[in-house]
């Protein structure tokens, strides 16, 4: 699994089997984590190797080793059942001890009608709490709801915050859902940060080239060859500690984002 800051050019690999839209759309992702490998072939192999890349020189613990797979496996089949267009995982060390990892999946829906927040709210299940974002593509609806699961790989029950931000696309039968979770208290709140700080770079480019402010993907931070902090890449990386393990803490990976295309290439162009 490479990480996203270094996916060739800007475009990213769609799901062919799931809904997307027929317009380009850009948003900034965090650039440490990595594609989610969803192919039943060859997800285990990409895991290890994410694994060890992340871990490299350390004696990661068998258990830890045993979750994270466990947790690989449960995300590869929720990603399949629920037609995640693109899928994103980042792991690291705790800040109090022990491994964690963290999943963020986009997806896109569209039911032959105009988006609105209003249509969203409609449709949404009412469970949690709901709080209304102002984002400069249009408003939209950010979901927390707390619930029990067990943790995978391990056969753990434990509580879980899961997040979800649905964004309606002005002008369009489309809406975008950012979705993650967080079994680790400390996490949660970032991870809320992040999804909404994703849904808050969305820009469009839709078929009538009428001058929509999303035309084209924003600058500044969001620049495709933006690095994140750190003069080597790698802002998580740090040297071996008093027990010889090297490897990044899980939140040094929610900082620096790079813009990524997502939707139709443009002609001419290949993204492997």
């Amino acid at each position: 699994m490479t990480q996203l800051r270094h996916q060739l050019g800007d475009g990213l690999p769609l799901n062919p089997d799931v809904a997307q839209p027929p317009f380009p759309v850009w948003m900034s992702l965090p650039a440490a984590w990595s594609l989610l490998d969803t192919n039943p072939g060859t997800w285990r192999r990409s895991a290890d190797e994410l694994i060890d890349t992340t871990f490299r020189g350390s004696k990661l613990p068998a258990v830890d080793r045993k979750t994270f797979l466990g947790f690989f496996e449960s995300l590869v089949a929720d990603c399949q059942a629920a037609g995640a267009c693109v899928s994103l995982i980042t792991v690291g060390r705790r800040e109090g001890g022990g491994a964690a990892s963290a999943g963020l999946h986009l997806a896109f829906a569209d039911d032959g009608a105009p988006a609105s927040l209003g249509r969203v709210q409609d449709m949404v299940p009412r469970a949690g709490t709901r709080t209304e974002l102002e984002l400069p593509l249009g408003p939209a609806l950010l979901q927390r709801e707390r619930m029990t699961m067990l943790i995978p790989g391990t056969g753990t029950l434990a509580a879980l915050t899961s997040l979800q931000i649905f964004l309606p696309i002005p002008d369009t039968t489309w809406t975008a859902v950012l979705a993650s979770a967080s079994a680790y208290p400390e996490l949660t709140d970032r991870l809320e940060t992040l999804l909404v700080e994703i849904a808050r770079s969305v820009r469009v480019e839709l078929p009538s080239g009428d001058g929509n402010p999303g035309k084209q993907p924003p600058g500044g931070d969001g620049d495709p060859e933006a690095q994140p902090p750190g003069g080597d890449g790698n802002p998580g990386e740090r040297p071996p500690g008093g027990d010889g393990s090297v490897g990044p803490r899980i939140e040094d990976g929610f900082d620096g984002l790079v813009t990524r295309r997502i939707g139709p290439h443009e002609e001419g162009r290949h993204h492997g």
